[in-house]
């Protein structure tokens, strides 16, 4: 266990010692644990896997701050990671952790990165004014009512929002019950998410080369959030991931892990 930003930090690692350092940060709701298989194929490549679990997630301690939580607090406790990596570092991020990857990799300085890959990062400034709409239609249906946030209620409608009517119920006991219990962070997550407002032009400062991943099913809003962000990146590139959704990056790990690996071996 860690100490970050004044908090209990679990960070698993996997590779050689003096491998190159990638710091791998998971969507809400999951644990640094999601990117076991990609950290995998590139352990078998000398990278060094750095595998964090947010703030109330996974085997980290709770949120200990007064009030709502805000991003910043993981995004500092990120900051603070990162800081004790040597060398260029590679970000990984997948939602969430793809929103916190692209705000670190703005933050730090260029000749500290190597690279990053994101799978639909959850950068909702970028679709500005698009994204309005979608705020309306939230608040109309009271998804950030802060009475009702973390209930099972509001994470069947998180849930089922992301990967269709109907996900949250065919999830197992075990995904159900995990989610449950750090529901109250994951909605403050989202409603923080929600009214960010930083715009593309923030993002452009980020010059090393850069991988945005989506799926071919995911929800309109984020593949075109991933559209306007790739636009707007000096060096990135798009891919589609046929036959997947928000969660692909986890169910479509088998397949994606050696895609990622393969796309950083140049950059090693």
């Amino acid at each position: 266990m860690t100490q970050l930003h004044g908090h209990s930090i679990n960070v698993a690692t996997d590779g050689p010692e003096d491998g190159a350092p990638v710091l791998m940060l998971h969507s809400s709701g999951l644990s640094g644990r999601q990117w076991k298989p990609y950290s995998r194929a590139l352990a078998e490549e000398g990278w060094r896997c750095v595998r964090p679990d947010f703030i109330a997630y996974g085997e980290s301690g709770a949120w200990r701050g007064p009030g709502p939580f805000h991003f910043h607090t993981d995004l500092r406790a990120m900051e603070q990671l990162a800081s004790t990596l040597e060398g260029p570092i590679t970000l990984v991020g997948h939602s969430y952790g793809g929103m916190i990857a692209l705000q670190l990799a703005a933050a730090i300085p260029p000749e500290r990165l190597r690279a990053v890959v994101v799978y639909e990062p959850v950068v909702w400034g970028v679709l500005y004014p698009e994204s309005e709409e979608m705020l309306e239609k939230f608040e109309e249906d009271r998804f950030f009512d802060d009475a009702a946030g973390g209930s099972v209620e509001w994470v069947q409608s998180f849930v089922d929002f992301w990967n269709g009517d109907g996900a949250f119920a065919q999830l197992g006991d075990p995904a159900r019950d995990a989610m449950l219990a750090s529901s109250r962070k994951m909605f403050e997550e989202v409603r923080a998410l929600c009214y960010d407002w930083t715009p593309p032009e923030h993002y452009a400062s980020i010059t090393c080369p850069v991988l945005v991943l989506h799926g071919d099913r995911s929800p309109p809003p984020i593949i075109r959030t991933c559209e306007i962000l790739s636009e707007s990146l000096v060096n990135a590139e798009r891919r589609v991931v046929e036959k997947a959704g928000h969660l692909g990056a986890v169910l479509r790990a088998p397949a994606l892990a050696p895609l990622v690996a393969e796309w950083l071996r140049p950059l090693r």
